[in-house]
């Protein structure tokens, strides 16, 4: 049973039902979102940005909370979804030319830019695909805005999606409405994201909470998964 303090809406408590389906491995997709060198590793990227400019101390919550929390309940849960037949998929902010001039006018300001082939648009390594996983270039915050995820995932037969990644409040919560608006049965797992603050990771998790998704605990998610076919799991928010 997922834990009601966690999973209910703070505003809509008394007036929406319950989340209430199964998660089904074969029907299910794992998303690991935006687990690259430009915004998850503080060598590369955005923070290499924050070295130059003498800001690092603004980033190093966000970058503890990637290296000793996101990273490594990443690798757990890959490597029970990978046996499970859960599809794994990585959206990540990459061009698909080395001037980024296609990507959208918001990543341009705010100069969040991953040329083709460039170290910052590779997954990390302690997480990166294996053989025939699918990766997913998208350049522009929401990965169903800006890739063709939706079809790929009704061609897999794809109902059910925990979601994982960065930066919680903004790519990642972007693809967990846009997935709910479309129909999908969401997971956020709450230890296997990360903000760049403890605050707006408390309230990206309220504000989906109940809402747009069920948010569960990596320890949660894997003990949903691990349950035998005839004990079907279910993600609830009573």
């Amino acid at each position: 049973m997922v834990d009601k303090e966690n999973q209910h809406s703070k505003v809509f408590d008394a007036v929406f039902d319950k989340i209430d389906f199964e998660i089904v491995p074969e029907k299910t997709a794992l998303l690991i979102i935006d687990m690259q060198y430009l915004d998850a590793h503080r060598d590369y990227g955005m923070g290499a940005d924050a070295k130059r400019e003498g800001i690092t101390e603004k980033y190093e919550y966000y970058f503890q909370q990637v290296e000793n929390v996101v990273i490594p309940n990443t690798k757990r849960l890959l490597d029970v979804c990978r046996p499970a037949g859960v599809q794994v998929i990585y959206p990540r902010i990459a061009s698909l030319v080395k001037d980024c001039r296609e990507v959208s006018i918001e990543h341009k300001r705010i100069k969040l830019l991953a040329p083709a082939g460039s170290r910052e648009s590779e997954i990390l390594d302690e997480i990166k695909p294996i053989e025939n996983e699918i990766v997913l270039s998208k350049g522009a915050s929401g990965v169903f805005n800006s890739t063709a995820i939706d079809q790929l995932l009704r061609n897999l037969g794809v109902d059910t999606l925990i979601m994982t990644g960065v930066v919680t409040n903004y790519c990642v919560e972007t693809a967990v409405r846009d997935a709910g608006d479309r129909g999908y049965n969401v997971v956020l797992v709450s230890d296997a994201t990360a903000a760049m603050t403890e605050e707006h990771q408390r309230l990206a998790l309220d504000i989906l909470a109940g809402v747009y998704c069920v948010v569960m605990t990596t320890d949660q998610v894997l003990e949903a998964l691990n349950k035998k076919t005839d004990d079907a799991p279910r993600a609830q928010v009573a």
